[in-house]
């Protein structure tokens, strides 16, 4: 990373001024985060880190994750510099999830001169298995109560296509 890069990104008040309809719900976000005693003597021999965020405004898992950070990183006294991802996208390609996906928030933390040390992406993997076990058992629930009506439907569309598929 280079520093001069680094410091072009948005501080947190810039990043906050541009959240628009999920300012307030952001913010109620980052005032709840308190670190307790113990979590503030592990920040206390952190190493100075320099933090990228690649965020967006709209995302979910930024409005929920993003003040975690944000709450460790000032008691633990990191700089955190902010990018956009659809303004950046050059930034967020090493960082696809699954080598596939742009998600948000990024983390990316660096050392004193720049040097990546660790990277955080999305949402932490308790959540992610939570939210995929019941995203299928809901498709799942709906599958089977819709799907006399969803084969009407598929039907139908079905039967809205081009007869001959090759025109």
């Amino acid at each position: 990373m280079d520093q001069r890069l680094y410091e072009t990104g948005l501080t947190t008040d810039q990043f906050i001024a541009q959240l628009g309809a999920n300012r307030e719900k952001f913010e109620q976000l980052l005032a709840e985060c308190v670190l307790d005693d113990e979590q503030r003597r592990a920040l206390a021999d952190s190493p100075a880190y320099n933090v990228l965020v690649i965020a967006e405004p709209w995302s979910g898992d930024v409005l929920y994750n993003l003040p975690v950070l944000l709450c460790t990183a000032a008691a633990a006294g990191w700089s955190v510099r902010i990018f956009r991802r659809d303004e950046h996208p050059e930034l967020i390609m090493p960082y696809r999830k699954d080598g596939l996906y742009l998600s948000i928030p990024v983390f990316v933390f660096y050392d004193t001169e720049f040097n990546e040390v660790a990277n955080w992406i999305e949402r932490p993997a308790v959540a992610t298995k939570t939210i995929d076990d019941e995203s299928l058992a809901l498709r799942r629930r709906l599958r089977e109560e819709h799907k006399a009506a969803w084969r009407q439907a598929t039907l139908a569309e079905l039967l809205t296509l081009p007869r001959d598929l090759n025109a």
